[in-house]
C-alpha cells in the first residue's frame, strides 16, 4: 500500500536526492530515510515508506542505489504466542 507524505516530507526526499548528485551518483536508500525519519519524528511515519519514496525519487533522477547493511540483515520473525 502506497502511502501518502507530508510536503515537508516529499521536499526533504527532493533536497536529499538533489545533494546527493551533487556529491555522487550512488545513494544509501535507508541512511537517508533514516534521517528524513528522524526530522519528521513526530509525523510517525515508517521508515520504510520514506525509503521506498527516497528509491524512487533517486532512480528517477539516475542515481545508484545502495541499500547499506540494513537490506542484507533477515528479518527477525515475531515471537512465538504461548
Amino acid at each position: 500500500m502506497l502511502i501518502q507524505l507530508s510536503t515537508s516530507i516529499q521536499d526533504d526526499i527532493q533536497e536529499t536526492v538533489r545533494l546527493s548528485l551533487s556529491q555522487s551518483l550512488v545513494l544509501d536508500v535507508f541512511a537517508a530515510a533514516e534521517s528524513i525519519r528522524r526530522k519528521h519524528e513526530d509525523q510517525n511515519v515508517a521508515l520504510e515508506d520514506i525509503a521506498n519514496m527516497v528509491a524512487r525519487a533517486a532512480a528517477q533522477c539516475g542515481c545508484a542505489l545502495e541499500f547499506g547493511d540494513r537490506a542484507a540483515r533477515p528479518v527477525e520473525p515475531p515471537p512465538a504466542l504461548s
